[in-house]
This record gives structure tokens, C-alpha cells and sequence, in this order.
């Protein structure tokens, strides 16, 4: 089977469209719930696109190398790459300590964050037959008494 140009560009620029628009909204987190996915998946589609472009102007691109008008742009990607990998473990994920610290706290201080009043909190659990009968458990070990994983007692108590 061959691949036409004229099949992949179009494909590869409206893919790049929406990557670079849901890229932009993720950065301003601006509706992360629904551009995450599609920014997710079609990423993975312009990847394969972008190959079969790669491949159909692989001539082109070793022209581009021959005049070394390659080394410039991939210098500077890679160390921009390096620069936001190391600024980003240096700065540390704040969402994610945070999460870490509720998981950890008891649940009858991490209820109150969450829900914002305890025993609210202890209902809707019930409801949905998550039993706690200690408070000074944590989140974590809640969890596991109950075989439901933390992401699902907090949705439940979210909601």
C-alpha cells in the first residue's frame, strides 16, 4: 500500500491544530477534563502521521542534514527538553504533595478538607457501603480496608 502526501498532510495539519489549541488550553488549565483527552490521543495519531510525513521527505531531510541545517534546532529543542525536565523535578509537583498529604492525614481531618463537614462525608460514604470505624485512619488505609482505591473515595466524596 502506498502513502500519498496529499492523504497525510492534510491529516498531519489538522492534527497539529488541535494538538497545539488543546496544548495552549492545558497550559492555562482551561477545561483539563476534556482537552487532556483529546490532546492524549491525538498526540499518539500525530506521531504516526508525522513518521509517514518523515518517511515521504526522508530526501529532504538529508539535504537538511548534509547543510547541518539540522544541528541548530535539535541543540536547542534537547536543551530547552533538559531545562523544563530538571526545572520542573526541582520545582516539584504541588498537586501531587498535596494528594500525597490528604492520602496520609486522618480521615477525619482529610473529610473536612475535601467535604468541608465530617460526617457528610461519613454518609455519603455509607451510602456507597465504605465503612470507617476509626477516624484517626487515614485516607490510604481506609482504602484498603474497604478494597476501593483513594481516587474512589474521593470522587465519591467530591461529588
Amino acid at each position: 500500500m502506498k502513502i500519498k502526501k496529499e492523504n497525510v498532510t492534510p491529516y498531519l495539519i489538522f492534527i497539529f491544530l488541535i494538538i497545539g489549541s488543546t496544548g495552549i488550553l492545558m497550559f492555562f488549565h482551561v477545561l483539563d477534563e476534556y482537552t487532556t483527552v483529546v490532546h492524549e490521543f491525538l498526540g499518539l495519531s500525530f506521531v504516526v502521521f508525522a513518521i509517514f510525513h518523515i518517511r515521504m521527505n526522508w530526501s529532504n531531510i538529508k539535504n537538511y542534514a548534509k547543510k547541518r541545517q539540522l544541528l541548530l534546532p535539535s541543540i536547542v529543542i534537547l536543551v530547552l527538553s533538559i531545562a523544563f525536565i530538571v526545572g520542573g523535578k526541582l520545582h516539584g509537583n504541588l498537586e501531587h504533595d498535596i494528594l500525597e498529604k490528604v492520602l496520609r492525614t486522618p480521615v477525619s481531618d482529610s473529610f473536612k478538607l475535601l467535604n468541608g463537614n465530617y460526617q457528610d462525608a461519613i454518609e455519603i460514604l455509607k451510602q456507597n457501603h465504605i465503612v470507617i470505624d476509626d477516624p484517626s485512619k487515614s485516607l490510604e488505609e481506609v482504602s484498603i480496608q474497604n478494597k476501593k482505591s483513594p481516587e474512589e473515595i474521593v470522587e465519591l466524596i467530591l461529588k
